[in-house]
């Protein structure tokens, strides 16, 4: 019943991500954004890991869908029309890159152990805000700082011209 359901998840997830870069309408590459990220919620909490699911909606399915959302308010699409097309030989180019990670992956899910390892801390809450806020606190703090310069460039791109 568990792989049923892993497979259901895996499914929707694949057609979420696959419609997300796909799809010409950027807000429909938003929707099939969020789909994807709503099936990896539900995929980590298939596999217990609530905090994990929680961060997931919170983060991602409100804080930056939002902020794509007000991105592709304030783009000029027509400064983005120029650019349609230019990308297809990268498109082709990375195809044989995608097919070779996923056999690699495959390799490594097929050939490693799925067993949680013996003494394994099931509180996982506490040990992840322990680590986050001690020994990742400057990582952390630079991706806030990185998250903001992103989003006052995005305003600048988006701003229209006197």
């Amino acid at each position: 019943m568990e792989w049923l359901i892993f497979g259901i998840l895996a499914f929707w997830l694949l057609v979420s991500a696959l419609g997300a870069i796909l799809v010409r309408s950027p807000v429909h590459s938003i929707l099939f954004f969020l789909s994807g990220v709503l099936a990896m919620a539900a995929l980590f909490l298939s596999l217990g890991a609530e905090l994990l699911a929680g961060l997931q909606l919170i983060i991602y399915a409100v804080a930056i869908v939002v902020f794509y959302v007000l991105v592709i308010t304030t783009i000029p699409w027509e400064k983005v029309k120029r650019f349609e097309g230019v990308y297809r030989k990268e498109m082709l180019l990375g195809f044989p890159v995608v097919v070779l990670v996923f056999l690699l992956i495959s390799y490594l899910v097929l050939k490693g152990s799925l067993a949680m390892p013996v003494g394994a801390s099931t509180d996982n809450v506490r040990d992840l805000g322990k680590t986050l806020f001690t020994s990742y606190l400057f990582p952390f703090e630079v991706a806030s700082v990185i998250l903001l310069v992103a989003m006052i460039g995005a305003i600048l791109l988006g701003r229209k011209e006197e």
